[in-house]
């Protein structure tokens, strides 16, 4: 596993307990997955983890936060490439927001506790999770701007609205492919990364161009 921003370093206890954590979490829930089940996947003592982490609740937040900040990452260098641009261009906005989940997806990645873990968290109610979850909703306001700078015809909330959705479009793309094999009956593979990625930007780029709602 490649060490994301805030992630401790490979071979560590710290990062035995992460790891071990991130795969029984996405296979049986946050809820469910008690201490003393992360220190026997760990192979270290309960007590490890409570020097570590303190509390499972932080143990939550840190691969939380470690895992936002990897997406996150993967969205910088998109992001800080258009907001140097006088117009930035709409299809690479969507790019940014929409391509790094589907690359942690990719076949061969090896990330699949990692995928299995955010869409677990992505729907919990526990405390710790929805405050990390906050704290990186509200740096979405960044690219609110570029999206009102991209299209200046929109009003602020308009673009709320629209970005809103398009995340819709990301989770239900990403998370929920086997869906769309069973409504297509095979025609349609949600597996394959590259097509995912240009048909969930197309039809969220066509959403973007549509004319203001009507409430």
């Amino acid at each position: 596993m490649k060490p994301a921003a805030g992630f401790p370093e490979a071979g560590t206890s710290a990062a035995a307990v992460l790891e071990a954590a991130e795969r029984l979490f996405g296979e049986r829930g946050l809820e469910s997955v008690s201490i003393r089940d992360i220190a026997a996947a760990a192979d270290v003592s309960i007590s490890v983890i409570y020097h570590h982490f303190g509390s499972k609740a932080e143990l939550l937040r840190t691969l939380l936060r470690a895992r936002l900040a990897e997406l996150g990452a993967m969205r910088e260098a998109v992001f800080a490439e258009l907001e140097a641009q006088p117009s930035p261009d709409l299809r690479r906005i969507l790019h940014g927001v929409i391509a790094p989940v589907a690359r942690l997806k990719a076949p061969g990645s090896g990330r699949q506790a990692t995928m299995q873990f955010l869409a677990r968290a992505l729907v919990s109610t526990l405390p710790e999770v929805k405050e990390e979850g906050d704290a990186t909703v509200r740096q979405l306001r960044r690219v609110v701007r570029l999206l009102e700078r991209a299209l200046p015809g929109l009003s602020h909330a308009e673009v709320c609205w629209r970005l809103h959705f398009t995340f819709g479009i990301e989770h239900m793309t990403h998370w929920d492919d086997q869906r769309l094999a069973v409504m297509s009956e095979g025609d349609c593979d949600g597996g394959d990364v590259e097509e995912s990625i240009a048909r969930a930007i197309a039809y969220a780029e066509a959403a973007f161009l549509a004319p203001p709602a009507r409430s």
